[in-house]
């Protein structure tokens, strides 16, 4: 498998966390958006919203 060929993220067998592969510090966004289009990030004290647009685009809002 080549470093930029996707693999899709591996899911844990005792609860709902996956384990999403990196390469050289990237992620493929189609393993973060693989049950929705939203994902809450905790950075600190603060929470983002990624979203996926119906453009295929990425908005992150505090």
């Amino acid at each position: 498998m080549t470093k930029h060929e996707h693999r899709g993220p591996a899911w844990s067998a005792h609860s709902k966390a996956r384990v999403i592969p990196m390469a050289e510090e990237r992620l493929d966004s189609r393993d973060l958006f693989t049950d929705s289009r939203v994902i809450t990030i905790a950075h600190g004290a603060q929470t983002y919203q990624l979203r996926l647009t119906a453009q295929d685009k990425l908005i992150l809002t505090k």
